[in-house]
């Protein structure tokens, strides 16, 4: 856990169901220094989108979702993927950039993200090495970095719900 974070505040009032995306491939920097989705990226963030919807669906009943992104184009891309795949399956969503999910920023500010929440669920959609870290303190488990960002490939990422123990802060 980030030192120093009231455990409280890791744990949204309402939400239950947090995902942390990384970006679909983006294009390479010779071709556009922006780096938007490549063809394969897209192809990749729109199967994840789908792959959401069904966990999702399988989870709870539609409802409100909020999309957070770091702004850097692949990011966006990716998150209104999965805001219009979500949107078609009757969820309510917003869609937003936000500070906190860029490459090498710490994981404190993204954690206070997660504690202000009140939707029932939250997307982030980010960067490595960031999501590694971010994961990592979530689930408090700080060492565990490197192993929890191999778990971000193009498009992937990790669900996490509140510990099943009932320790506040704790997402498993």
């Amino acid at each position: 856990m980030a030192e120093g974070l009231d455990t409280e505040v890791l744990c949204g009032g309402g939400l239950q169901h947090l995902l942390l995306l990384r970006h679909g491939t983006p294009m390479e920097e010779k071709d556009d220094p922006k780096r938007p989705l490549s063809e394969q990226g897209q192809s990749e963030a729109e199967l994840t989108a789908k792959g959401v919807a069904a966990y999702l669906s399988a989870m709870l009943p539609a409802g409100k979702a909020r999309l957070l992104h770091s702004g850097k184009d692949r990011a966006r891309q990716t998150a209104e993927v999965v805001e219009r795949t979500l949107a078609a399956g009757g969820w309510v969503c917003v869609c937003e950039q936000t500070e906190g999910l860029d490459p090498k920023d710490p994981p404190d500010v993204a954690i206070a993200l997660v504690g202000s929440a009140s939707e029932e669920v939250l997307v982030l959609v980010g960067h490595l090495p960031h999501m590694g870290l971010f994961a990592a303190s979530l689930v408090g488990e700080p060492a565990a970095a490197g192993r929890l960002g191999g778990c971000f490939n193009p498009a992937g990422g990790l669900a996490l719900r509140p510990a099943s123990t009932g320790e506040a802060g704790r997402w498993e």
